[in-house]
């Protein structure tokens, strides 16, 4: 026979009798199986080192190598090992059939065997095998489109981080700060925007509908709109921004009147900050502005208007704050106080997140970020991380 494995199942018959192979064979033949004899179990070895099967029927009392012997050494094959085998024996007892099963044997038919039994118990045998391979070959397959979009996933990240680089350059204008970024995939649809004008610093923290590839999608059309906004068309209001984002992304995203429309937006906040005057303007869409002055907290209320489409095309509130040495503020996503946890599994809230940084605020901007990552973690526990989370602490 030759070695490619032929297009039926074939099967290798081991007895040392020459009358109980013609028998066996001839009824395996009548089913359409391809058959091969071995009167030994060198003879058995011979076949298999130089041939595929998908079956092999072994007798077990047998003079030199016993089947016992022969099943122990196709198991312990990691070529072979996965081929199912048949035990056909006179050996009734109780220890012989342990033995067979213990040795790597699927099934077990005593002597003298029913034609249509052993058939059954043949077919049911190969219907298995060929149904592991299957399996197998679909992991293979998965394991194969797994590796292919992760190598994707990681190339989009290469690119998301190299949109994102330019406002991690701009990171050196600000005062002291820090920044909590923790997408909840490899890819996050949350994300920071920093630019540098002649006499205004802009920030912008967004949070993308959706996370992962399709947050990440978000988050570079968002970036790419917010460059054209500021550096190309020349507004530096933040509710003039948001008001030309929200535009812009109706545009880009063909977002219209009715239900045939992409749902996506963004939410998140803007602030403008002039180190001369010391004024900082601020507009929100969903997401507040927390602001510590005087050892006291107060939060800035965001207008509850998704940057996309909206029913109301409402404008965005623009909010002036005189800013202080030593003041704090703080933008943020949703992300935080969306993560669920505790010993009630509820979300981490507002109100947490405000007890928390009231609590530390006169810390370096840097054992904030520990602080309030360890809070998060500990609130967290075992449970898995809800959305991205991204928050930006800022000290004047």
């Amino acid at each position: 026979m030759d070695k490619a494995h032929p297009p039926g199942p074939v099967i290798l018959l081991v007895d040392d009798n020459p009358q109980n192979l013609q028998v066996l064979g001839n009824y395996l033949q009548k089913e359409g199986y391809l058959v091969e004899f071995a009167l030994n179990g060198k003879s058995a070895m011979d076949w298999i080192k130089q041939a595929e099967f998908d079956l092999i029927l072994l007798d077990i009392m047998m003079p030199g190598m016993d089947g016992y012997e022969v099943c122990s050494l196709i198991k312990k094959d990691p070529f072979k090992n996965e081929i199912p085998i048949i035990f056909i024996t006179a050996k009734t007892d109780s220890e012989s059939i342990i033995m067979g099963f213990e040795t790597g044997a699927v099934d077990y038919i005593t002597k003298p065997f029913i034609q249509s039994e052993l058939l059954v118990r043949v077919k049911t045998q190969l219907n298995i095998k060929k149904s592991k391979e299957q399996i197998i070959h679909y992991l293979h397959e998965i394991e194969e489109r797994n590796r292919n979009i992760s190598d994707s996933i990681d190339y989009a990240r290469y690119i998301q981080n190299a949109v994102l680089s330019k406002s991690e350059n701009n990171l050196k204008y600000l005062p002291e700060h820090f920044i909590l970024y923790l997408p909840k995939d490899i890819l996050s649809g949350d994300f920071y925007w920093l630019c540098k004008t002649e006499k205004k610093l802009i920030i912008a923290v967004m949070d993308s509908s959706g996370h992962g590839v399709p947050g990440a999608l978000m988050s570079i059309l968002g970036i790419t709109l917010l460059n054209e906004i500021v550096l190309h068309d020349h507004i530096i209001k933040p509710d003039k921004i948001l008001e030309s984002l929200r535009s812009k992304i109706i545009n880009a995203l063909g977002q219209k009147k009715g239900n045939d429309y992409i749902k996506d937006g963004i939410e998140g906040s803007v602030i403008s900050f002039d180190p001369e005057s010391k004024k900082l303007l601020y507009s929100g869409a969903f997401n507040p502005l927390i602001l510590i002055h005087a050892d006291e907290i107060f939060d800035i209320k965001a207008d509850r208007i998704p940057i996309g489409y909206y029913e109301k095309n409402e404008n965005f509130t623009l909010h002036e704050i005189g800013i202080e040495k030593n003041d704090a503020i703080y933008l943020f996503s949703d992300g935080i106080k969306d993560q669920f946890g505790g010993l009630k599994t509820k979300r981490f809230m507002f109100k947490h997140l405000k007890e928390i940084l009231l609590g530390n605020h006169n810390k370096t901007m840097i054992r904030q970020k520990e602080i309030l990552t360890e809070e998060l973690n500990r609130w967290k526990g075992d449970l898995v991380q809800t959305d991205d989370i991204l928050v930006l602490g800022i000290r004047f």
